[in-house]
């Protein structure tokens, strides 16, 4: 176990599995530097934590250094996996896929077999998000402008339908509609309008373009920034910026945090007030939604210093955000335990248990005392025998 702090870092891999969030890779150094990293470490997300104090747990380095690429969970037939996918790698740039087994605690790596010839890359051509469908079984990679599909299943790619334009480090996340949201992002010159977005259907295999409103300021566009989905589609979109990499300061975008909401025909932005927000505004960095939290890893800030630190932002309300320091897991979010055998009982509890028990014994007696009382009564009255009357 590691606590903090750790290796500062940004444009890492980082993804919510089985009860943790598992974080690997990146570039560390000081601003003029780029140094690749390829360690892969966790923090359990099922139990209470502080951002101010966190613990986290070393795993077996990642085979490769790499920053930039996607590191998604699925299911195969070995049980739950972590992949990872592209990224910008140094050399040698190993095999097309690793996955980590999360029963064996161990990377392997995985080339893919061969269908009508469609294979992705090993490195990406961009800073990459990866998607999975509700199966766990199905896994989309965008890449610039190609939607590449593995079937987990069967270790093979599927075709994907080329985009109507190239699109990089933008957000994404899969809507309960079976479609893809792609949020932001730049086309490699600009960075897009953020009332447009981009949508892949999954069961369609189609692109297709929506607009959206705003009930208060328009989310100004960016890149470098994060999206995460909560389980009411909230959609929470955290940090990115100018997309100036040259800029001594680059130009954060506005607001930082923005939240967009999708009810099957249209997508609406709010800009709601974020309390006690951070000094600290925060890009190339990862999310995810936690039960009642938005949990922000790393990332580097405006003036490219690298960071090492946790955010975490309470959603619980919708009418309020704000940054906290202290994790408290909902029941909704902790992993299904079932249990074989009775649970322990705590010393502390055993006192009122065995008051219990001595009051249902006193409540028994009494229940079988009254019904005897009235058993016999009513024997003795049937037990008479009714004597005539006469009159003399």
């Amino acid at each position: 176990v590691v606590t903090q702090p750790t290796i500062i870092r940004c444009c890492h891999g980082s993804v919510l599995a089985e009860g943790r969030i598992y974080i690997g890779g990146g570039y560390t150094g000081d601003e003029n530097q780029d140094i690749f990293l390829n360690d892969f470490f966790s923090f359990d997300v099922s139990v209470p934590f502080s951002s101010t104090d966190m613990q986290y747990e070393v795993h077996a380095n990642v085979p490769i250094k790499s920053t930039a690429h996607a590191l998604v969970y699925a299911k195969s037939e070995k049980g739950g996996m972590i992949y990872l996918f592209g990224g910008h790698r140094e050399i040698p740039i190993g095999d097309p896929i690793y996955g980590y087994s999360l029963e064996k605690q161990a990377w392997s790596s995985i080339t893919p077999k061969v269908n009508n010839g469609i294979t992705m890359p090993i490195e990406s051509s961009t800073r990459i998000v990866g998607i999975t469908d509700s199966s766990l079984d199905t896994i989309y990679i965008f890449d610039n402008g190609t939607m590449y599909i593995y079937d987990v299943l069967n270790n093979f790619w599927n075709p994907g339908v080329i985009a109507p334009y190239t699109l990089n480090n933008y957000g994404a996340v899969m809507l309960n509609t079976s479609e893809i949201a792609y949020i932001g992002g730049s086309d490699g010159t600009t960075n897009l309008p953020m009332d447009q977005i981009l949508l892949y259907n999954t069961k369609l295999s189609l692109w297709y373009i929506k607009n959206a409103k705003s009930n208060d300021v328009m989310p100004s566009p960016r890149r470098g920034h994060t999206a995460s989905i909560a389980p009411d589609g909230r959609i929470f979109i955290y940090g990115g910026f100018d997309g100036n990499e040259e800029a001594l300061f680059s130009s954060g975008s506005t607001p930082t945090f923005a939240v967009l909401e999708y009810d099957g025909n249209e997508f609406i932005w709010d800009s709601p007030e974020l309390f006690n927000p951070s000094s600290v505004m925060r890009i190339f960095h990862t999310s995810h939604v936690v039960g009642d939290y938005l949990i922000i890893a790393f990332g580097r800030n405006l003036t490219h210093v690298r960071l090492n630190t946790i955010d975490l932002i309470s959603i619980k309300n919708r009418d309020s955000y704000e940054i906290v320091t202290d994790f408290a897991p909902s029941q909704s979010s902790l992993p299904i335990t079932s249990f074989t055998s009775p649970l322990p009982t705590s010393s502390s509890s055993r006192p009122a248990i065995i008051l219990a028990s001595v009051f249902g014994i006193i409540v028994f007696v009494v229940i079988i005392a009254a019904y005897y009382f009235f058993y016999l009564k009513k024997k003795k009255r049937s037990d008479t025998i009714d004597i005539p009357s006469h009159r003399w």
